[in-house]
């Protein structure tokens, strides 16, 4: 138990030490170039809650307010470095929480993303490779994120933040630490084809929880590994195949009942199709399998398993990803401030999105999760300076061991602006949550909904022009200076 112990702490260790070192070699990149953007931040909010613990209010203890009405500060930098053989962005921020109705849940969490681009470093090896790319993050809440009020930018989850520690499932109120760290890489095999191989390690863990309830919670740390070969046969459509590998090890978090693991391999066919310079649709389907395991522990011990896996997503904009500015590489975490979010009138951007695959459980039960998602979001700039926003998300899982399924449903909606160098942003959110267990000892279900509106104030100090969309700032820019330009329009397709 003491070399298990010990080698779970070498591994967190060396990921914070991989992670320390991204972050310090972008703020060093930042500090001695030029060519380097650093944008001080700082966001203001008043968020009303009805339920702060995430928790069935029939389990509240007597003391307990669910209701409450929250002012969050945000105190962030968000630095950019572009070199003639790397280029890097990097933020740091802080999120300080102040309750009036439990004032015992008040906390000051933060958010850490960055990102360093190698391609053009690597192409003095080899100009076949096509991109290099490292990524990393690493959050420390003591709440439920992704289900909550982001604010204005509010982003879905995406591999390289983790998505496969944070997919649908909610549990109740608990401290909670996030770490990702990430490497993508291509090869151009043949001028129509290319190979894309991608490693990411991922942790969470829970502490403390709140709200008069203990639910079962599994730290999980988990490793996938692709690879993707695809191939252009026409101007419009690129065809491939991706293999992936995935390892995750949980322990129940609050219970000493050692720990499980489990390994899932997964085939995939994939289609890219440029319907026009506005739409672009992507398919993919495959199988999962996952070998047995054995093992005493409440469930951890699985059969193998084979499932079908497929993804089909549709996206509609006006302008092109590619041309996005030089932030839009920082993996989005919630609670962080990102650029952009405020498009030129008639700019927009509309996703649609579903998908049927396997994930781990992080509450209730852990082990394999078979998961359906269905997504859409939309993003419209509707006059000078205003825009809006629509996400809306559900999740359907189910377990065998145990029996356990369960559903959420994440609606949000908001309005952004810009009075003069402030963004102000009202969104207003409702998530519904319901699971439910079967056991020996019977039938247990658990659900609550929750409503959220918040209304915040944000100010780049450096650049009046950050919250817009699309804006790419030139390499001399620096702190104290600002972009040519009115900024009032959006990079869009030729």
């Amino acid at each position: 138990m003491s070399l298990w112990y010990r080698d779970v702490i070498m591994r967190r260790q060396g990921a914070v030490a991989v992670l320390t070192l991204l972050i310090a070699q972008g703020v060093l990149c930042t500090l001695v170039s030029a060519q380097t953007t650093i944008i001080p931040s700082l966001r203001v909010s008043e968020r009303y809650d009805s339920n702060v613990f995430f928790t069935p209010k029939s389990l509240l203890g007597p003391n307990d307010e669910p209701e409450d009405f929250i002012t969050m500060v945000t105190p962030q930098i968000t630095m950019a470095h572009q070199g003639s053989l790397m280029r890097g962005s990097l933020s740091v921020g802080a999120v300080v929480s102040k309750y009036i109705n439990n004032p015992d849940l008040d906390f000051t969490g933060y958010n850490v993303a960055g990102a360093l681009d190698l391609t053009q470093a690597a192409n003095k090896v080899s100009q076949r490779i096509s991109n290099l790319t490292l990524r990393g993050t690493s959050q420390y809440t003591p709440s439920i994120t992704g289900a909550g009020v982001a604010g204005f930018r509010q982003t879905q989850g995406t591999i390289g933040t983790g998505l496969a520690l944070n997919n649908g499932i909610v549990a109740n109120r608990a401290n909670i630490h996030r770490y990702n760290l990430g490497v993508t890489g291509s090869y151009q095999l043949t001028p129509t084809t290319a190979m894309t191989g991608t490693f990411d390690y991922s942790k969470i863990s829970f502490g403390n929880q709140s709200g008069n309830v203990n639910n079962p919670l599994f730290d999980t740390t988990g490793y996938l590994g692709s690879t993707t070969v695809a191939t252009r046969i026409s101007a419009r459509d690129t065809v491939g195949a991706t293999s992936t590998i995935s390892h995750f090890i949980q322990e129940q978090s609050n219970a000493s009942s050692g720990q499980g693991s489990f390994t899932m391999f997964s085939e995939t066919l994939n289609w890219n199709r440029l319907w026009t310079q506005e739409l672009t649709t992507n398919l993919a389907g495959g199988a999962i399998y996952r070998p047995p395991v054995g093992s005493d522990i409440p469930g951890q011990s699985v059969k193998s398993q084979i499932i079908p896996t497929a993804t089909a997503s549709m996206t509609y904009s006006s302008f092109a990803e590619g041309l996005r500015g030089m932030f839009d590489s920082l993996p989005s975490l919630d609670g962080s401030l990102n650029p952009g979010g405020i498009m030129a009138p008639g700019a927009y951007t509309a996703s649609l999105i579903s998908s049927y695959s396997m994930f781990p459980s992080t509450a209730f039960g852990a082990g394999p999760t078979n998961i359906y998602n269905l997504g859409a979001n939309a993003t419209g700039g509707i006059a000078r300076n205003l825009t809006a926003l629509a996400v809306v998300t559900y999740s359907h899982g189910s377990s065998s061991n145990p029996d356990r399924t369960f559903d959420s449903v994440n609606v949000t909606g908001g309005l952004g602006t810009l009075i003069g160098p402030v963004l102000a942003d009202l969104t207003v959110n409702w998530l519904y949550f319901s699971n439910s267990t079967t056991q020996l000892a019977g039938q247990s279900d658990y659900q609550f909904s929750k409503k959220m509106v918040m209304l915040a104030f944000s100010y780049a100090f450096t650049s009046p022009e950050f919250f817009r969309e699309g804006i790419s700032f030139p390499s001399s820019f620096g702190t104290g200076s600002s972009p040519s330009g009115d900024g009032s329009g959006i990079l869009r397709k030729e």
